[in-house]
């Protein structure tokens, strides 16, 4: 049975290449002219009516092996498909890649129940024991969390196997972090046995630390020569939830980072500033947001600064704060910091050689260099969830809430006539993970 339906295919085809034509046009003319000579914004996209027929096209085609078939004759969109299918789409996180080619990522957010999956040779691998994967700067090091806890690791393959450096029941790591305080249970869980749901999980120092990053607390995790473990509770405060007679410790918006040699945590949350830990010294630097509420954080690859940004709504601004001059002392004044973008809400990004690619909630990536100039734009169509660059910087991997994780050529020279883009970068292949599926899809 043939499981192209040729009608729907060309109308999806002939409304998405004149969709993005005039988006493409009015956004080229508003950030060459001027927003105010960009004129109306074009016509919506009609596609979505098509989206019943789009998705069992799209089954069809990957139970029958067609998928090159299928991306020439259905181009990837999301946005068309969200009103159809907004309850089966879930957050793509927790993306690395294991070689120039395999990737790991998880399914769902923290508080769903989730999945592991792993990407070799085109072929899926879902392992439903593990809701998290996590990897240290460079990716040498990678840290799975699942039902009995966190395993760290090397040279982990596609399969989630790989030398154990270290383990870390939730039993020994819960019970620590309640013993913070005795007379204040931080965590908010029944059992000492319970798995935290976990933001961000990031092994580094060789595999004897971990950055926790939870809505209960940001900590770092430390083995020492004797292979026992120490708790230390990063943000926030204990003793302001203490004095507010809370019950625990609930935190908005938690998010963290590693820098590549393993020296400073960079870390906040909503209801914090911008804050910088020396683990060498244990002191801790703040910064003020340029907008309302810190939201992420990422250390350029060349290690001299560090970025932060703050969110207002769906909008925010990110400043650079140098390294160097947090070393020597050399503070500028008050809200002085380079601001690198003044527009995005941050919910992942990526650090390349050329510069930074911040992924934000509309759904746009941008790659912005360090002096705050944005070579390109690209629309994924929905917020992005997740980012990671292989190791040779060709293929980014970008994971959204719409439930899909895209690969896109970084070194791409023609832009494609279905996407959304200042620049030449393309989409290669997508895999749709949504909820209730067996296995994921190629599109």
């Amino acid at each position: 049975m043939n499981w192209l339906q040729e009608d729907a295919a060309a109308k999806w085809r002939a409304e998405g290449q004149r969709y993005v034509n005039d988006i493409n046009y009015y956004v080229h003319k508003g950030l060459t002219e001027g927003w105010d000579k960009a004129g109306d914004e074009p016509a919506g996209d009609s596609r979505s009516a098509l989206a019943a027929k789009v998705y069992k096209m799209i089954r069809g085609a990957n139970e029958q092996g067609k998928i090159a078939e299928l991306r020439e004759q259905l181009p990837a969109a999301t946005w068309p498909l969200e009103r159809q299918f907004q309850k089966e789409m879930r957050a793509i996180r927790g993306i690395h890649f294991i070689s120039n080619d395999d990737v790991v990522f998880s399914t769902g957010s923290p508080w769903e129940n989730n999945a592991v999956v792993t990407v070799h040779n085109e072929a899926f691998s879902v392992f439903s024991g593990y809701s998290l994967v996590g990897a240290s700067p460079g990716n040498q090091l990678h840290a799975l969390a699942g039902k009995q806890g966190i395993t760290i690791m090397q040279s982990m393959d596609s399969t989630l196997q790989g030398e154990v450096v270290a383990e870390l029941s939730w039993r020994e790591l819960n019970g620590k972090i309640q013993s913070l305080d005795p007379d204040f249970p931080v965590l908010n869980i029944d059992s000492l046995d319970q798995e935290l749901p976990l933001e961000e999980v990031i092994p580094f120092n060789e595999g004897h630390a971990l950055l926790l990053v939870t809505s209960q607390g940001i900590f770092l995790v430390e083995q020492s020569q004797e292979k026992s473990w120490s708790v230390k509770l990063l943000h926030p405060d204990l003793e302001e939830y203490k004095e507010d007679e809370m019950e625990h410790i609930e935190i908005d918006m938690a998010h963290g980072a590693v820098s590549p040699d393993g020296r400073w945590i960079a870390l906040g949350s909503q209801g914090s500033d911008h804050l910088l830990y020396d683990i060498t010294t244990g002191q801790v630097h703040s910064f003020n947001p340029e907008s309302s509420y810190p939201h992420y954080t990422i250390f350029t690859k060349d290690q001299r600064s560090v970025w932060y940004n703050a969110c207002h709504f769906y909008n925010g601004a990110t400043l650079a704060v140098s390294l160097e001059q947090v070393e020597a002392g050399e503070f500028p004044a008050e809200q002085d910091y380079p601001v690198v973008n003044e527009e995005a809400r941050v919910y992942a990004a990526a650090a390349l050689e050329d510069g930074v690619v911040i992924g934000d909630a509309y759904g746009y990536l941008r790659l912005i260099n360090a002096e705050g100039q944005e070579l390109w734009r690209y629309y994924a169509g929905s917020t992005i969830s997740g980012l990671a660059v292989n190791p040779d910087e060709t293929l980014l991997a970008v994971g959204t809430y719409g439930g899909m994780l895209h690969f896109l050529d970084l070194h791409a020279t023609e832009r494609s006539g279905y996407e959304i883009t200042t620049g030449s970068v393309r989409e290669v292949k997508r895999i749709i993970a949504w909820k209730n599926q067996n296995s994921p899809l190629w599109w």
